[in-house]
């Protein structure tokens, strides 16, 4: 008597737990554009302080001499200006409204009474093109730095500014209200369509086991195999990548393969933090299983 074979069980395949990190790395290139936020930043800035102090400006003859006349039983005081020569167009207008005793300022464009408010504005222009155009990177960026926050706690301490304006003739830097806001308005809106519009079609995306690559605008998207691909993170720039690039940086991507080639990303925020995600994503092999 033959014993019947019980039917086979089904067993279900075991459950993989899914992956919870990105599926995709997107990493963009910004241009040197970026790291000009502190001159629309502190020129903004500016604009404020020199609209909260709330003095004017006033152009006159090379030759004007002012006479200062007490007020009888007051403390205020009167102040007349001569001159030999023809007063200024400004002078001569504001002259016009005070003797029309009319509702509106005689002198009406603001600048801050501070020349040291222009310099600095001055020094963080240049300053930022310098950065921008000049790669300082390791030591000789450290050493930079070091060397202009010296000079600058030297020259503030000492109180030098006003002597290094007597040097240079008195040539100091005043700039009027509207002369930060353009300027900032200006940058700001350049800064703003490069990061926010331009940079972003100039990227990097990383899947698992593939890399697309867009090197320029309008360039064509190239993919290619993420096997075998190396990366370089280049020496840090302490001035951009670091005090106006918030840990930003540059990598060199090599692919191999039957087409190898060097990508060369610029100034791609928070690199430091971003490669390692990258290095695991691209391990990820996409297995599809067919019941």
């Amino acid at each position: 008597m033959s014993t019947p074979i019980p039917p086979p069980v089904a067993v279900a395949p075991p459950v993989i737990p899914a992956k919870t990190g990105p599926r995709e790395i997107k990493l963009i290139s910004h241009s040197p554009l970026f790291y000009w936020w502190p001159v629309w930043v502190f020129g903004f800035g500016m604009a404020i302080w020199t609209y909260m102090e709330n003095h004017r400006f006033m152009v006159v003859p090379s030759d004007t001499a002012v006479m200062t006349q007490k007020v009888p039983n007051g403390t205020a005081s009167t102040y007349n200006l001569s001159s030999s020569k023809d007063m200024t167009k400004p002078f001569k207008e504001a002259v016009k409204l005070s003797e029309a005793d009319m509702k509106i300022e005689a002198f009406p464009v603001r600048v801050s009474q501070h020349a040291w408010l222009g310099t600095l504005y001055a020094f963080v222009l240049v300053l930022t093109v310098f950065i921008t155009n000049v790669p300082l990177r390791g030591l000789l960026s450290f050493m930079v730095i070091i060397l202009l926050v010296v000079v600058a706690l030297f020259v503030t301490v000492f109180h030098g500014w006003d002597d290094v304006y007597e040097k240079v003739e008195n040539l100091r830097i005043y700039i009027n209200l509207a002369g930060y806001l353009l300027i900032s308005t200006a940058v700001f809106t350049i800064w703003a369509v490069a990061t926010f519009f331009f940079d972003r079609r100039t990227y990097i995306l990383f899947s698992p086991g593939q890399i697309k690559v867009c090197e320029h605008i309008g360039a064509s998207v190239r993919t290619f195999d993420a096997s075998g691909v190396s990366f370089e993170k280049q020496r840090d720039d302490l001035f951009r990548h670091y005090i106006l690039g918030f840990g930003s940086g540059d990598l060199i991507v090599r692919t191999s393969g039957a087409e190898r080639s060097e990508i060369r990303m610029q100034n791609v925020l928070g690199i430091g933090w971003k490669l390692k995600p990258v290095e695991d994503l691209l391990r990820e092999k996409i297995i599809t299983t067919n019941n």
